[in-house]
């Protein structure tokens, strides 16, 4: 048999907005998109926001899928007050902008909010393949010969 809540959740005392891992604690908003809201919020707390459309801010958290599997899920604004309101008190909401469809695509950007290890791994599997060096080889009279075959390829065998 179904139940029926008929108490209105409680907010928590506060949440943590997270934007290019910056956090700040905020007073959760009632509501999505209405004067004093979670997108007012977002762009007051981060001057960077200010002048990013709104169309373009989304939110996201993390849930429990299947009782053992975190999944980050985007909060649409008609679940805003439902998906705030089982939030933990300090619980995280991760502020996403989108790219701007207008904009070219930047294919070999690094995105800003990488961590130094993120940007090092990046960096080492965009970098190309330098070629092998061969150092000089001693023949047996004790002068140095060039490698006869200089190849790409590493020496089978």
């Amino acid at each position: 048999m179904a139940t029926i809540k008929t108490s209105t959740p409680a907010l928590p005392d506060y949440i943590t907005y997270r934007y290019l891992n910056r956090l700040v604690y905020v007073r959760p908003a009632i509501t999505y998109e209405v004067p004093s809201t979670a997108l007012d919020i977002a762009q007051k707390e981060f001057i960077e926001l200010a002048d990013i459309p709104r169309d373009r801010i989304s939110f996201n958290t993390v849930a429990t899928i299947n009782r053992h599997e975190p999944r980050v899920v985007r909060i649409s604004e008609s679940a805003w007050f439902a998906a705030v309101a089982r939030q933990l008190c300090g619980g995280v909401i991760d502020i996403i902008v989108t790219p701007d469809a207008n904009s070219p695509p930047t294919y070999l950007a690094i995105p800003t909010d990488m961590t130094k290890e993120e940007v090092d791994i990046l960096r080492k599997t965009r970098s190309s393949p330098s070629p092998p060096t061969r150092s000089r080889q001693s023949s047996p009279s004790g002068r140095s010969t060039k490698a006869a075959k200089k190849s790409w390829l590493p020496r089978m065998g």
